[in-house]
């Protein structure tokens, strides 16, 4: 027999609810005191930091034991404001001592999981269908986001590492590739005129990534809209610029990040088994606007279904290992066209030595190879499938480059830029197989 949920039963299924997550509102205040005591216990020597610690730790206890009352629940978000600040203190006032870099980003974390992690909402609440309409299958499931919230983790402790070296902590950065490319660029004047390590603002975004992904349940495509939008803005739009700007090292810098390249490389499978929940998110909102319904309720509270329903195909934790990597790339797909062209813009990436291209030609050449490797990759998702086509633009330019730009370019530059340019084109023209359906959304997919 299904349940139909009043107002005022839900309210108290709520109330209940907070008062069996007490014990996190009291993990906050211990975070908090930790704070307080922590410039005594570690000999802090930074005195703005020692400042910014005590003034977190007090918020910290404030907050923790105001949003124990059901009233003030509503607070605890102000902990996780202050667990972002945390992790920006130390760059910002760049930490001269490594525990304090340690100690603030750590405490960070806490704070903003014991916010973030926590359920909004019982399960009892978490109502309505587990596969948006028309789609056939669940991009909110734990299968779809696992491998982000991994490769988010990756990204964060190499971020970290390179943070570590730029704050003077350690005397020598690891490079797999390309020897002392990673201590050339994050040392380079645009890192130094920088006002704060940038290698740390990309640990603080891919920490919060990770945090992001893992929040909420399988249903939160419609019961946390804002969470998924929020990810989504910091995955697809954020992550795209982060790795052109790495794949143009080259021309800004002149030497190759071997780190950046891993850390890239993580932000692309992210984005590609990303986008989809983002569409579904989208196609959701849309028709909650078109029925009338409060938007911004449902954007920030979520749906208000009374009935749900189970998402069969998912295999659960139990199923074997091939199955739950298959579950993991539901809606990705490898056609051998997008493979081949992202090959040849890593090729290209590579070329310019070997065929001679020299000056704007070789800058231009960096350029096209970057936006061809990244729209080839991102379009492996069969929802922006249709992306390929950019790659088409590019090529024609890429064609017409030894043309249009000036220099001296040989016969081999032309025959190679010509040859290049006709075969991306040609593979963009592909679609390739599109195994899963997305409701409406598969309009927008040739």
């Amino acid at each position: 027999m299904t349940t139909r949920w009043t107002s005022g039963m839900r309210e108290k299924e709520m109330r209940t609810h907070h008062e069996g997550l007490i014990w996190t509102r009291f993990g906050t205040v211990i975070l908090g005191i930790w704070l307080l005591v922590s410039p005594e216990t570690f000999g802090y020597l930074h005195q703005s930091l020692t400042w910014s610690d005590w003034i977190s730790g007090g918020l910290l206890v404030i907050l923790g034991f105001l949003s124990m009352f059901y009233k003030y629940r509503g607070w605890i978000w102000g902990a996780a404001a202050v667990g972002v600040w945390l992790q920006f203190a130390p760059l910002a006032f760049w930490a001269k001592e490594p525990v304090i870099y340690l100690n603030d980003t750590l405490i960070g974390i806490l704070a903003i999981a014991f916010c973030i992690l926590v359920p909004l909402r019982p399960k009892s609440l978490e109502l309505g269908p587990e596969i948006p309409s028309g789609w056939t299958y669940n991009p909110s499931s734990w299968h779809q986001r696992i491998p982000v919230i991994f490769f988010a983790i990756v990204g964060w402790f190499i971020a970290r590492y390179m943070a570590s070296y730029q704050l003077h902590y350690i005397d020598y950065v690891f490079d797999p590739f390309f020897g002392l490319g990673t201590e050339e660029v994050i040392t380079s004047m645009i890192s130094k005129d920088f006002p704060v390590p940038d290698a740390g603002l990309g640990a603080m975004a891919y920490s919060l990534e990770a945090l992001m992904g893992a929040k909420g349940g399988s249903r939160r495509w419609h019961t946390m809209p804002w969470i998924v939008v929020i990810f989504g803005i910091l995955v697809v739009p954020l992550g795209f610029t982060s790795i052109l700007l790495v794949m143009l090292q080259p021309i800004v810098v002149g030497a190759w990040c071997g780190d950046c390249l891993i850390i890239a490389t993580c932000m692309l499978i992210m984005l590609a088994l990303t986008v989809d929940e983002v569409i579904a998110v989208c196609q959701y909102l849309c028709n909650v606007k078109r029925s009338r319904e409060e938007f911004w309720s449902i954007f920030w509270k979520g749906s208000t279904f009374s009935e749900k329903s189970i998402d069969t195909r998912d295999p659960g934790f139990h199923a074997s290992f091939w199955k739950s990597l298959k579950a993991m790339v539901w809606g990705v797909t490898f056609p051998w066209n997008l493979l081949l062209s992202a090959i040849l813009g890593a090729w290209l990436l590579f070329s310019n030595k070997v065929i001679g291209y020299t000056g704007i030609l070789a800058d231009n050449t960096d350029v096209c190879a970057a936006l061809i490797v990244v729209f080839s990759v991102i379009s492996w998702a069969e929802v922006i499938r249709s992306v390929r086509f950019m790659n088409m633009f590019i090529a024609i330019w890429f064609g017409l480059a030894p043309l249009a730009l000036p220099g001296e370019p040989t016969v081999l530059i032309y025959w190679h830029s010509g040859v290049i340019a006709f075969v991306i084109m040609i593979l963009s023209i592909f679609r390739g197989k599109i195994k899963e359906r997305y409701g409406s959304w598969d309009n927008y997919i040739f």
